[in-house]
């Protein structure tokens, strides 16, 4: 019988719909053939940043992997999770053993409920402001990715789902006032190499050693003899309850004060919250994260403060931000406070400069009227125009380049490379299908919006592609 744990560690649930799967290699293994063992999914929820909304609901009800022989179901139930909490870091979704190894070729999941929210300074709804999109479909998605989702025997498969929020809410107002809803998700296969956004993780600590601990759903009772034999086991070593932390000397520890100090202060079945990458552990029985930083709360302690760097006192370590209701707040850092960029890659405390939009992750010090700062999120500068959405007209000579015609800039030259992307999306009465394409498919008068950003040639560079079907 397979076993999932959901919302494992203050995770969130996932959401849908264009799928770009990333670094998958085939393999002849049959999903129906238990003779050739099991392996687990581990899926990984994060999102992109997005204006003009505070909130984005949805309700995901069913999640399966579909091959030649059935499919297999990585989530069953009716969770409705909010995506704009997870543009700087993945949420770990859930874990599922016992999947049959061998290659599957697309995901189906059943959505919705989609609600886009804006909130008052207090943090009120709203109401007059709520756009509640329609959504074709029936909610129920096919996702078919350019390549096969390869499950295999004793390894474990981390997948991470990237919720493009700013591709996803789009909002067509036609002669009803209606809105159509479209999310977009970007899916990457983790590895040593492509090691994804920061995962959030939060639990109980165990197994306290050198370099790593353990980090459990529940609080282990180290007393019990029953358990102690399990733990001696070389099955799955409690790996559906338990999640191996490795640590380093670069790793970062905070108390609940938002003060820096050293990993001497874990304490077994103590409740923490780690910040790391996904790593495979060079050990099949583990899901494991190598920790960045590690805060000795739980997951509701630290909070976030956002805003534009107004002033940085590198001798005090000291910054000013000034937020979204134009009032300045003061942030502390210390040089163990951690900074990335909103794809998880790590920067330099010495990077930050007046008029960066930042996120703060820390706790607020009454008695200094300042935020102490574990992690500092730089987020992304806008351009001036990062979407066309218009027809395509017709290649150039080369076929790396195209003409369309844009609603607001007109004739517009295209740009694309072997990083380009493309998908064509389809809704009709049984459900909606996004299809990995090229873009040598395109047609003339074929309707598509294209993501990237003007180059100096005055062309756009495209990054990925959303054709609809003619």
């Amino acid at each position: 019988m397979k076993s999932t744990f959901n919302r494992y560690f203050n995770y969130s649930l996932l959401t849908v719909l264009s799928l770009i799967i990333i670094g998958c290699e085939s393999s002849d293994q049959g999903i129906g053939d238990t003779g050739k063992g099991t392996g687990s999914v581990a899926l990984l929820l994060t999102d992109a940043p997005i204006d003009d909304f505070d909130k984005f609901l949805i309700t995901v009800s069913e999640i399966s992997l579909l091959g030649d022989d059935g499919s297999v179901s990585l989530f069953s139930g009716d969770e409705t999770i909010d995506l704009l909490d997870l543009n700087s870091h993945s949420d770990l979704f859930s874990l599922t053993t016992n999947i049959p190894a061998g290659n599957y070729y697309k995901v189906r999941m059943q959505v919705s409920d989609p609600k886009l929210l804006v909130l008052d300074m207090d943090g009120n709804i709203l109401e007059d402001e709520t756009v509640v999109p329609k959504m074709g479909g029936n909610g129920k998605l096919d996702l078919n990715p350019r390549g096969e989702i390869v499950v295999t025997a004793g390894q474990t498969l981390a997948l991470q789902l990237d919720m493009d929020a700013q591709k996803s809410i789009h909002l067509i107002q036609n002669g009803n006032g209606e809105y159509r809803f479209r999310p977009v998700v970007f899916i990457d296969v983790l590895t040593d190499t492509m090691l994804g956004k920061l995962v959030r993780l939060s639990g109980y600590v165990d197994d306290i050693e050198e370099n790593s601990f353990e980090l459990c759903k529940q609080p282990v009772d180290n007393d019990d003899d029953d358990l102690v034999s399990a733990r001696d086991d070389d099955e799955i070593h409690e790996n559906e309850h338990c999640i191996k932390i490795s640590t380093a000397l670069t790793t970062s520890f905070f108390n609940d004060m938002g003060e820096a100090v050293d990993q001497s202060e874990l304490a077994d079945n103590s409740v923490v919250t780690v910040l790391g990458y996904y790593s495979n552990m060079n050990d099949d029985r583990y899901v494991g994260f190598e920790a960045e930083v590690v805060e000795l709360a739980a997951a509701d302690v630290f909070k976030t403060y956002s805003g534009v760097i107004e002033s940085i006192d590198t001798n005090s370590q000291l910054i000013e931000i000034r937020d979204q209701n134009d009032m300045l707040k003061t942030i502390q850092f210390v040089s163990t406070t951690k900074v990335f960029d909103m794809t998880g890659k790590s920067m330099l405390l010495e990077e930050l400069e007046k008029d960066m939009t930042i996120k703060v992750e820390g706790i607020y010090d009454d008695l200094n009227a300042q935020v102490n700062a574990a992690i500092i999120f730089v987020e992304p500068v806008s351009t001036m125009a990062s979407q066309l959405s218009g027809s395509f007209v017709s290649f150039h000579n080369d076929i790396t380049s195209f003409d369309m015609l844009d609603n607001a800039w007109g004739d517009t030259c295209v740009s694309t490379d072997d990083n380009t992307s493309a998908y064509l999306l389809t809704v009709d009465n049984d459900g909606f299908t996004s299809e990995a394409v090229s873009v040598s498919e395109l047609q003339s008068g074929q309707r598509l919006d294209v993501y990237g950003s003007f180059d100096n040639s005055g062309c756009f560079m495209a990054g990925s592609l959303l054709l609809e079907k003619l």
